[in-house]
């Protein structure tokens, strides 16, 4: 089961000390730096991902791309975009089937939300294994998963791995 950390300034006050700690404690497996307002952070984001050898995305903001990332973690509204990313490695956010067949040529998709999650009601485990079936890309399950509870039911889908924000919270 693979593990995709993505960052959140809101729970990373002390990001080089957070992002450290979450690396340590959870060991995951991809990293997706997700700050709109803060280059610093990217900088010190990709200098903690090269250290510990993690492939890093930035998310949403390509313009960071040149900062030394792996690649683009694209919004659903950025689906168009894929294939300028081509050489990179490439996440889309997807939320239906329509967007999971527009994000056909990532090299990943994260499918949200399985469990309630932020006031949205989750999809869940039965949407997320179809969703498994059809998809071209390797997929992760996002949204809603704070515990071992989700991860659990994770480990059951046909799903790639789990991507998270508060799960990786130290």
């Amino acid at each position: 089961m693979k593990k995709y950390l993505i960052t959140d300034p809101k729970f990373y006050p002390n990001f080089k000390l957070d992002l450290t700690n979450s690396i340590e404690k959870y060991n995951p497996d991809y990293i997706c730096f997700r700050d709109k307002n803060s280059a610093k952070n990217a900088k010190l984001a990709v200098e903690i991902a090269k250290y510990y050898k993690i492939p890093i995305v930035v998310n949403q903001y390509v313009e960071l791309l040149n900062l030394g990332f792996d690649g683009v973690h694209l919004t659903s509204n950025q689906l168009h975009l894929i294939d300028k990313f081509k050489n990179y490695l490439t996440f889309a956010s997807t939320h239906s089937s329509e967007e999971v067949k527009k994000a056909k040529n990532s090299d990943f998709i994260t499918f949200s939300p399985i469990f309630n999650s932020k006031g949205r009601e989750g999809l869940g485990i039965e949407v997320l294994n179809k969703i498994c079936d059809k998809a071209k890309p390797k997929v992760f399950g996002l949204g809603g998963i704070v515990s071992e509870k989700e991860i659990e039911q994770i480990k059951l889908s046909k799903a790639y791995g789990f991507a998270s924000i508060r799960y990786f919270l130290v």
